[in-house]
């Protein structure tokens, strides 16, 4: 029987998990959107339909899911007037 210690690298007894890059980028992405929808004063359903996904989606994206299409990325950017520029500042947090 082969027993595995998941608590080796904890910190005050809650397990640590240090973030990817990609998770960086999904979270710093995921706080650009909720903050230009805030701004422009949409509801995440309004979003939704505006750019043609599901508001479960929308909310996944402002939870910093990672496994969310770049086609559907495109299309909450193109609502929202997110620019080249605001995806150029995600590149910091891949490398």
């Amino acid at each position: 029987m082969v027993t595995v210690n998941i608590l080796e690298n904890t910190e005050q007894g809650k397990a640590v998990h240090e973030k990817s890059a990609v998770e960086l980028m999904a979270e710093h992405r995921s706080q650009i959107i909720f903050k230009k929808r805030m701004n422009v004063g949409l509801t995440q359903s309004e979003l939704a339909e505006k750019a043609n996904v599901t508001q479960k989606t929308v909310s996944r994206i402002e939870r910093g899911d990672t496994k969310v299409r770049e086609t559907t990325l495109q299309k909450v950017y193109e609502v929202l007037g997110i620019t080249e520029q605001h995806l150029e500042d995600l590149k910091q947090y891949i490398n």
